[in-house]
């Protein structure tokens, strides 16, 4: 199974195929897709508010393929699949749009090539319609998942060896956390609650930095469950009480604690001082103390759960994992990494300034061991595609099984590392039972079950319906169940992923794409490799990182990333002269009659005039840009002036040869005038919906992704004037409010 799919790829990092770079022009000659001279996605004619729609749903319920493992900013599928399917139909076929999209988008024989591959949406899609598909991507963890997302329609299920790996791995685990609930009594802990102990550096006094005294609340049944601030005693009361009188006689305010807002207050002489004074101050990671634990009772996937205080008894079963992981690592057969934690190249100086410097530090000695025993079994299969499947489960275990880790206290829920994207300092940080199944979120069964899902999607594709479910349409189950037989791939078609910067295209021939379909990264929005580096950590030791990065001493690409860690000249200059050389190596491979369609937004002016130069220097022409919704409902990084609505900006290759461009990029004035009015118009008609929206941010964001599609190099005179002035001529007031919309004509 493994031999029939590592054949066709660009694998590893590596050298193409022996096959492949023998016939390395088939790239060029094996073109048999074309798409139409004019296409509806170029004349604007899309169904954005039903699309909108989905994209909210689908950021509610995910395609299977991609809960396997998180991956940042991952766009959506309804996205690229209602893109695929206007770039196959002309202006006259608008009519047919939802029959595509649901339908059979045939992209056999053509070549889609995605240069910033990040979680894969875009192939993915691309090669459940057909298409040949080749991937590039800076980051090795990134490359790694995208892979594994087109890899798994070759899976009919799980290894064999699953249940043999589930059942040696939890026997040695599982008897790790039980806790006695009355005398002769046991059960099994759902989670353990830990708190960071601090020393007052003013008066010296130790004490817990609890944010407040609540452990959870359930608002439908109108009761909280808080712990006493003296004696720890877990209580059950009302949801609107304030203060708890406990049995051992002290009061405690429930919604206050030494943790407010950032600032360590202390108990005794109120000194006040920042979070993250102590980590810069010492350099060592923080003291925790296990004071609470939520246990289980009864059979199957729903128990009762309960609350109780950690009791001495318990902290003996912690001491004893500690104690084996020591025995572990002292006879040589320790996992964790060692690695430091990168300090070069960063965005966000987290999670150092809290004193953590090595990525094993961010786990606590039960997890350790746990991950140790687990990932030792991973890394001794011999099958490289069983590693690989198991080594994915195990990846995306970790931030479930981590002391950054929350507890959703609402939800009742553990809330993994990376809900947002970053390292936010967990004081108070819940330590998951990992070999649970059916409860407990992050488990490691839980994370196979992930990956048998997304097994049997990939052999029946769907898509959200337009009212709801999903549509499980005949012709594509039908067409996926025949590509199935033969590993998940239609007759021809080929899917390469490389690790490795899109700036050298060099194994792909002149005119040999198709398609380039592709999500940028964001300018600064996000540093991928950053956070990816904790990731990769793991699958250094595992033995599943594509080389270099397979050496542990190498950390994921933070500089070389495009992703800018600060706004400064230099930074931003590298940025656009990177994306010029990628933009150009795309024209060099795009066909004749190829598109290079991208969805770009930022709130940035700095952002877009970068973008703009590398398009105008690139040698594309931008024939549309039309908004497409690219986010969900939203969550903890929706504020005010989140963008919404991407950009989609649809490029075609000239016939002309790339000339050297003039010093200075310039719009002209009526160029800027008409960006206004199409803004005007798309606000007219998408701001009618309270539900899906087009506010000030996302017309903003499409009115500066026209004035680049219309930058031109040349001299300023008094038609023209320079594009980073343009892009900061936006008057909100030029364009219909919100609140008056119904005033727009239609």
């Amino acid at each position: 199974m493994c031999g029939k799919l590592i054949a066709p790829l660009l694998m590893h990092g590596g050298a193409l195929p022996d096959n492949a770079q023998a016939n390395t022009e088939t790239w060029a000659i094996m073109k048999r897709h074309s798409f139409p001279t004019k296409t509806l996605l170029e004349e604007g004619i899309l169904p954005y508010e039903k699309l909108a729609e989905l994209a909210m749903r689908e950021g509610q319920s995910t395609n299977p393929l991609f809960r396997v493992h998180r991956w940042f900013a991952r766009r959506l599928s309804v996205q690229f699949r209602s893109l695929l399917a206007a770039l196959t139909l002309s202006p006259g076929e608008a009519n047919h749009f939802w029959d595509k999209f649901y339908g059979d988008i045939d992209l056999s024989g053509c070549t889609v090539l995605d240069p910033f591959v990040g979680g894969g949406t875009s192939l993915i899609e691309s090669a459940q319609c057909g298409a040949s598909v080749v991937g590039y991507d800076i980051d090795p963890v990134a490359s790694s998942i995208a892979r594994f997302g087109l890899d798994i329609g070759h899976w009919d299920r799980l290894p064999l060896a699953t249940e043999e790996l589930v059942n040696a791995v939890s026997r040695r685990i599982l008897p790790l956390h039980r806790t006695e609930v009355e005398p002769g009594r046991e059960a099994t802990v759902l989670h353990h609650f830990w708190v960071e102990r601090r020393i007052c550096h003013e008066c010296e006094l130790e004490f817990d930095l609890h944010p407040h005294h609540q452990l959870a609340y359930d608002v439908r049944k109108k009761r909280q469950w808080v712990f006493c601030g003296a004696c720890g005693e877990v209580h059950e009361l009302d949801i609107d009480r304030k203060q708890l009188r406990c049995d051992c006689g002290e009061r405690t305010t429930i919604h206050s604690g030494p943790l407010v807002e950032g600032a360590v207050r202390c108990p005794k002489c109120r000194s006040v001082e920042e979070l993250s004074a102590r980590g810069r101050r010492t350099s060592k990671p923080p003291l925790w103390r296990l004071f609470a634990q939520e246990y289980i009772e009864g059979a199957g996937k729903k128990p009762t759960r309960h609350f109780k205080k950690a009791t001495d008894k318990d902290r003996v079963i912690y001491a004893r994992a500690a104690s084996a992981l020591n025995r572990l690592e002292r006879n040589g057969h320790g996992l964790a990494p060692e690695r430091a934690i990168p300090v070069e190249g960063r965005s966000d100086a987290r999670p150092l300034i809290h004193g953590f410097t090595r990525y094993r530090e961010l786990f606590n000695a039960r997890q350790l061991l746990h991950l140790t025993i687990l990932g030792r079994a991973v890394s001794e299969f011999e099958d490289p595609c069983e590693r690989r499947l198991f080594g994915v489960a195990f990846s995306e275990h970790l931030t479930s099984n981590c002391m950054y880790a929350a507890y959703a206290f609402g939800y009742r829920r553990l809330s993994p590392l990376f809900s947002i994207h970053g390292y936010r300092h967990i004081t108070r940080p819940v330590e998951l039972n990992p070999w649970l199944d059916g409860i407990g979120r992050g488990t490691f069964p839980n994370a196979l079950n992930k990956i048998r899902r997304a097994i049997q999607f990939s052999k029946s594709p769907s898509q959200l319906g337009l009212d709801s479910g999903r549509d499980w349409d005949a012709v594509r189950a039908a067409d996926a169940a025949a590509r199935s037989k033969g590993g998940g791939q239609k007759n021809g078609q080929t899917r390469s992923i490389r690790t490795g910067s899109s700036a050298d295209l060099s194994a792909l021939a002149d005119g040999s794409v198709d398609l380039v379909l592709t999500d940028p990264p964001y300018f600064d929005n996000l540093s991928y490799s950053e956070l990816s580096d904790f990731y990769l950590s793991w699958h250094q030791a595992l033995g599943i990182a594509d080389p270099p990065y397979d050496d542990p001493a190498i950390s994921a690409p933070l500089r070389e990333n495009l992703a800018l860690s600060d706004r400064s000249e230099v930074s931003i200059e590298t940025f656009a002269v990177t994306l010029t050389s990628i933009f150009r190596e795309c024209r060099r491979v795009l066909s004749p009659d190829g598109v290079c369609v991208f969805t770009f937004h930022h709130t940035s002016s700095r952002a877009w005039e970068a973008l703009g130069r590398a398009i105008a220097s690139s040698g594309l022409r931008v024939s549309a840009v039309v908004p497409s919704r690219g986010e969900g409902q939203g969550g903890l990084h929706t504020q005010d002036g989140t963008i919404k609505w991407d950009a989609v900006l649809v490029c075609r290759k000239p016939c002309r040869s790339v000339s050297a461009p003039a010093p200075e990029l310039l719009v002209i004035e009526a160029d800027i005038a008409r960006a206004r009015k199409r803004v005007a118009a798309y606000a007219c008609r998408l701001s009618k919906s309270p539900r899906t929206g087009f506010r000030s941010p996302d017309q903003l964001n499409l009115f500066r992704a026209i004035l680049v599609s219309r930058a031109i190099h040349g001299t300023a005179t008094r038609r023209g004037v320079p594009l980073l002035e343009a892009l900061t001529r936006w008057d909100p007031l030029s364009t219909p409010r919100e609140s008056k919309v119904g005033r727009c004509r239609s």
